[in-house]
């Protein structure tokens, strides 16, 4: 014991050694006569201590950290584990990197070794976590100014209690106070320790989060993170402006638990999104906004295979232009299945090449059919509002991107949003009477419209506000904001905000050039007679395949168990030229929705071939089975991008439902009808498409016949105009559309003569496709007459 009197103090240093057991009694009862009592954390849990570790300041953990005297074969055994990790992973540098002892893995080998040594649990799980933290902490905290808080890092050998660290299983995860709240660095407030894969083996103590946002880390993240491997679920380090971390991202293949990785506000660079990120495989949320991920495209590949992303932050970035003026976004991501919040504010689209910016379309909200958040602010658009809004949408964002159009947009569809900030555009019209029904807002959350900064005309219809408000009494409650310009919001409207008092922008509001004047529609409706490129068609070397995916030469499901070749395509927009309004059909058992115009045939219960827009719910339509489906649902959709493939049989299934390769010319017609007085022919459009094809047809099926089926023979005999549409359609339907306008004697008469002539070749195509059966009619005929005369 130590002996001290009140005039003089004592001091007792014992850190940095390998002491077991805490500080006892006989110090502690004197605590009062000493100056300072130092220890590690195994001394000073709970006791009299009055540091910690480096905290008593005799050692520096960057500078002069506690020495290693090799004299122990526990540190030996730890330092050689330590080579092992570093030459287990080929994104590593190699185990010679520890010699240097100005590298940040020499700095975290000699804290894991004075550290861990004598501890109990001192085994390659404990070490390989405390050795990880180590870089990290050394990688990016090279000065006292660094690093906000550090409480307990490198003090405790318990690396589950140092500052923003969740270990599974660890009671010292509620315990610590001074480590932070993990659930606030989650989304949907998800427990980290819940996101963790439990399917994995020796799970207690492994470091499943790590949440260290906003604590000023400088420096570089090092590759070891990876050897952390699939039990890290979190990693949070948004908000670090100078911390940094580089390509080629390898170390990410190891991580294939990290479900949630925010980066935002960091120094993180990449040519744009990276391919590296689909090694992520189980990433649910994903945030790298305001980062160095920029400068290059949004690759597709990135986002292939990750099915379980549900969020998605991008925005305030600069990137690379995808393709032509009309691309969207990467169909990778479009199509993710259970994406439901896209954030793209402040984005701009840049061609390196010539520094042309380039505007974004939203037609690719059409298709996504989980999405419930979409903001996009002040990200420049260019276009009309995505009609209809996906069903799932309940939160939409477009303040001060520059679309132009009208709010009716908003009352197609499905979908009732809960938030709708429109502010700062060019819309124009009126606001719906109705649109409050296309709001879904409560008490409980009540609703969000922002309108101010178009060019809308009108008052604020009485019929949203007396849904809302009640009388046009604001504290009724039911919306949060509504907002307007002057005359959308006059003294006795029921906005609650006006013009710039909304608070979204400072005068002025945004101008924007106008919108471009919309070009005439090209023959046939711009492109009326045909399937969206998002349809399914099976092939039967290709598997499923979208319809923009299909090649002449394709060999396609016709029936349920006949594959016929595409010989052409009556339509195909591969440029996405025109912009067209389908019918999307829906029924229990087809493959998705059908998506075609409504004048294109379908096949009705009965292999009756009719128009699409005659149809209803609740109708049967054929199957590729043959058997017959109820239709569930029909809503309208706009896509860009028109195809119309032809089969010999003139039939395709689509979605798992039969349809045509034809349509009518006259709208809902399933007869054609000649003449100005409007004379019915008994022959459907569909038997008319087969007639009229029948030259182009025959001419195809010779030329396979001589030279074979190959994608050169099928290349070299098409080609379409600028709208995409074929030559072999353009100037017949030109002739047919001038035919129907004349009287009926003179439509009627060249009607019969063509439909005769044509017949002729259709007889022929058949001879020369069934010589065997053509020659068993001319001898069942022939052997008729001889016996006959015979007789």
């Amino acid at each position: 014991s130590s002996s001290s009197s009140s005039s003089s103090s004592c001091a007792l240093f014992l850190e940095g050694n390998q002491l077991t057991g805490t500080m006892p009694d006989s110090i502690c009862s004197r605590s009062s006569n000493f100056e300072a009592i130092g220890g590690d954390a195994a001394q000073c849990r709970n006791s009299c201590c009055t540091c910690v570790g480096y905290d008593c300041e005799t050692f520096d953990p960057d500078e002069n950290p506690f020495p290693v005297y090799l004299t122990s074969p526990q540190l030996e055994t730890i330092l050689e584990t330590i080579k092992d990790f570093q030459e287990s992973e080929s994104y590593l540098p190699d185990s010679s990197v520890l010699d240097d002892p100005t590298s940040y893995q020499a700095k975290a080998a000699v804290a894991t070794a004075n550290i861990m040594a004598g501890n109990d649990a001192v085994d390659d799980k404990h070490i390989l976590n405390f050795y990880v933290l180590a870089c990290l902490y050394h990688a990016t905290k090279n000065s006292d100014t660094y690093w906000i808080t550090a409480t307990n890092w490198l003090v405790s050998s318990d690396y589950c209690s140092w500052y923003g660290i969740t270990c599974y299983n660890n009671n010292n995860n509620d315990n610590n106070d001074n480590s932070t709240s993990l659930d606030d660095c989650t989304v949907d407030d998800a427990n980290v320790t819940s996101l963790f894969v439990t399917s994995l083996e020796d799970t207690d103590d492994r470091v499943v989060g790590i949440c260290l946002p906003s604590n000023e880390l400088i420096g570089m993240v090092p590759p070891e993170m990876g050897l952390l491997g699939g039990y890290l679920a979190l990693l949070s380090v948004d908000n670090n402006y100078e911390l940094l971390a580089d390509e080629p991202y390898d170390w990410f293949g190891s991580l294939t638990g990290l479900k949630q990785l925010f980066a935002g506000s960091t120094s993180w660079n990449a040519n744009g999104i990276p391919t590296a990120l689909n090694a992520l495989t189980a990433l649910e949320y994903f945030d790298v906004a305001y980062t160095f991920w920029s400068e290059g495209p949004i690759r597709g590949e990135a986002f292939a295979g990750l099915d379980n992303l549900k969020y998605i932050d991008i925005g305030d970035n600069l990137y690379h232009w995808m393709g032509d003026q009309d691309s969207t976004l990467p169909e990778e991501l479009i199509t993710l299945p259970g994406l439901t919040t896209l954030i793209m504010d402040n984005v701009r689209f840049l061609d390196p090449t010539t520094a042309t910016q380039y505007n974004l379309t939203l037609d690719f909200m059409e298709r996504m059919d989980s999405i419930a958040t979409a903001w996009f602010d002040q990200t420049r658009l260019e276009g009309s509002l995505p009609s209809p809004l996906p069903l799932s949408l309940k939160s939409f964002s477009i303040l001060g991107c520059g679309l132009w159009g009208n709010l009716e947009e908003l009352r197609t569809g499905e979908a009732r949003l809960t938030e709708a900030w429109l502010n700062g555009n060019q819309l124009t019209g009126t606001v719906p009477a109705n649109l409050g029904n296309r709001m879904d807002c409560s008490l409980e959350k009540p609703c969000v419209l922002n309108l101010e900064g178009n060019q809308l005309d009108g008052p604020m219809p009485t019929g949203l506000c007396n849904k809302y408000f009640g009388n046009n009494v604001p504290n009724a409650g039911k919306f949060r904001s509504l907002g307007g310009d002057a005359e959308q919001c006059s003294s006795d409207s029921c906005c609650t905000c006006v013009e710039f008092e909304c608070g979204f922008f400072d005068p002025p509001f945004p101008n924007f050039p106008p919108p471009p004047t919309p070009a005439p529609a090209p023959v046939g409706g711009g492109g009326g007679l045909c399937f969206s490129g998002a349809t399914l068609v099976e092939t039967k070397d290709r598997g499923l395949l979208r319809m923009d995916q299909l090649q002449l030469g394709d060999l396609v499901l016709t029936d349920a168990e006949t594959y016929e070749p595409i010989y052409s395509f009556g339509h195909y927009d591969i440029n996405a030229v025109n912009k067209a309004e389908f019918l999307q059909i829906s029924t229990e058992q087809s493959l998705g929705s059908l998506e075609l115009t409504p004048n294109h045939f379908v096949f009705k219960e009965g292999n009756q071939a009719v128009p699409a827009s005659s149809l209803s719910v609740g109708d049967k339509v054929v199957m590729a089975s043959g058997d017959s489906d109820a239709i569930v649902s029909i809503r309208t959709v706009t896509r860009k991008g028109v195809f119309a493939p032809y089969t010999y049989s003139g039939t395709i299934i689509t979605n798992g439902i039969k349809s045509s390769s034809f349509a009518t010319v006259q709208d809902n017609a399933r007869y054609v009808t000649l003449g100005t007085n409007g004379i019915q022919v008994p022959i459907t459009y569909h038997q008319l498409g087969l007639i009229f094809e029948s030259p182009h047809r025959l001419y195809c099926r010779l030329l396979w016949l001589v030279v074979g089926r190959t994608t050169t023979t099928t290349t070299t005999t098409e080609s379409y105009n600028n709208e995409g549409m074929s030559v072999w359609v353009e100037q017949p339907l030109q002739l047919y559309e001038w035919l129907l306008q004349q009287s009926p004697i003179v439509s009627g008469s060249l009607f019969v003569g063509t439909a005769g002539v044509l017949g002729v070749v259709n007889v022929v195509e058949w001879m020369l496709l069934y010589p065997g059966l053509v020659l068993a009619v001319v001898v069942v005929v022939a052997s008729r007459r001889f016996s006959s005369k015979r007789v």
